[in-house]
Parts: structure tokens; sequence; C-alpha cells
């Protein structure tokens, strides 16, 4: 029965989801990127003078990865359980404050690469996530009857 929600849930939500779903998985490919090339930071000019000044690779890998995973699990049992929306909320916000390092580690090595084209842009979308899945949350709260029709909680 809840395999059977979450296919007809996916299958429902997923294409005004479709830019939470890729930055998550996004995330999640950051830290199996990071896992996969143990030196990746060190080897490379951007990543060894910006973000490994930040945060070490390892720790970083370890992060995205618990980010980036939980926020799929929290994608997939969306509208399973009544507080999907505050947890996707939530992960939206986490996920902006990677994409906030990853880019101040390029701006902070002096990388004038692509990378500035991109993670910039992945922020301010994850930002837009959070206030959607916030305002997602909140007409759950009033379905549910956790706060009254003019926004004060019962």
């Amino acid at each position: 029965m809840i395999l059977a929600h979450i296919t007809s849930s996916f299958r429902e939500t997923f294409p005004a989801r479709a830019s939470e779903w890729a930055l998550a998985t996004m995330l999640f490919g950051w830290s199996v990127v990071l896992f996969a090339n143990p030196t990746l930071f060190a080897d490379t000019p951007s990543f060894a003078a910006g973000l490994a000044q930040i945060v070490p690779q390892g720790t970083l890998a370890v992060l995205c990865g618990i980010a980036g995973a939980g926020r799929l699990v929290c994608l997939g049992i969306n509208g399973a359980w009544r507080r999907s929306p505050h947890l996707r909320s939530v992960g939206a916000f986490i996920a902006t404050g990677f994409w906030f390092i990853i880019t101040l580690g390029l701006l902070k090595a002096g990388a004038n690469g692509t990378g500035l084209a991109i993670y910039p842009v992945l922020m301010f979308l994850d930002s837009y996530n959070v206030i959607r899945a916030a305002g997602e949350a909140g007409l759950s709260d009033q379905r549910h009857g956790r706060v009254t029709g003019d926004g004060h909680p019962n």
C-alpha cells in the first residue's frame, strides 16, 4: 500500500518537483564523486585553493551524501506523511548552504571557470524551492487543522 502511494505520488508530483529531484540528485552525486576521487580537492587547483580551505573533502562528501539521500527519501515519501513538505523545505534550505559553500570556494580560489555560472544558479533555485515547499507546508498545516485560515495556530 505504501509503495502504491509512493508510485502514485511520484507520478502526480514529479513535474512540479522536478527541480527538487534534480538538485537532490546533484547533491548526492557530488558525494559520490568526492568519495570516488579522494584526491580531487588536492589535484584540482580551484578546489585546493578555495573549497578545501573551507571544508575537508571527506567531510563534504559525507555531508552531501546524507543531505542528498535524505532529500531524495523525503521527496519519495512526499504526501505519505503530513510533514513531508516541511522536510522538503528544510532539505532545500540545507542544500542551498552547500551550493553557497561551493560558490564561495570557487570565488575564494579566484576561479573564473564555468562553475561560477552554475553553482550560484543552483543556490538560487534551491532558495526558491525553500519558499515553495514552505508554502506547501503551510497549506498542509491548514488542511490538517494545525492552523486556522488566518495562519494562526489552533
